[in-house]
């Protein structure tokens, strides 16, 4: 047993308030956790989750990316394994990058989580490719792909939904 604060800290934190160690589909109960919080405190973070402010938005991604980077950089000394289940806040971030530009409702943020999920499970190209990628960084970018891909399709999707609403 370590005494080392950051190994503490990397631990707690990578695993989501240790969420990580639910042992059942910990990755899809990360990515829950973060469609809850967003749609109990979208009102709390509205001067960032607006499309009028993407910029900030993606400043907090990148922040995100950053720090999942730091936690997960030594996860094989952390949790025995390169990119183990019980790391979860790499789904935080994937299904935060998810909403970008999305409006929030409940219809939005399931279909998000769904498709997040589907692309995260399926990893389809670019997503294994960037799990291919040495330590924390294949860790973090398998995600950030998924979200991305779960987010041009959610866009595309409501994009045509409104298309086909308003030739009605």
């Amino acid at each position: 047993m370590t005494l080392n604060p950051v190994f503490w800290i990397r631990k707690l934190f990578a695993t989501c308030l240790l969420t990580g160690y639910i042992p059942f589909a910990p990755g899809s109960i990360g990515a829950a956790i973060t469609v809850i919080l967003l749609y109990f405190f979208q009102d709390t973070f509205h001067f960032f989750l607006g499309p009028e402010h993407f910029l900030r938005y993606w400043g907090i991604i990148i922040i995100l990316i950053a720090i999942c980077f730091f936690l997960t950089a030594k996860a094989k000394e952390v949790f025995g394994k390169e990119d183990p289940p019980q790391v979860t806040f790499d789904e935080f971030v994937g299904q935060f990058i998810t909403f970008f530009m999305v409006p929030l409702s409940i219809r939005t943020l399931v279909l998000g989580f769904a498709l997040f999920r589907f692309f995260d499970i399926v990893k389809p190209f670019p997503v294994h490719v960037m799990e291919e990628m040495e330590g924390g960084v294949g860790v973090t970018m398998d995600d950030v792909a998924a979200g991305v891909l779960a987010n041009i399709t959610l866009i595309a999707i409501l994009g045509t939904f409104n298309w086909i609403m308003g030739m009605l």
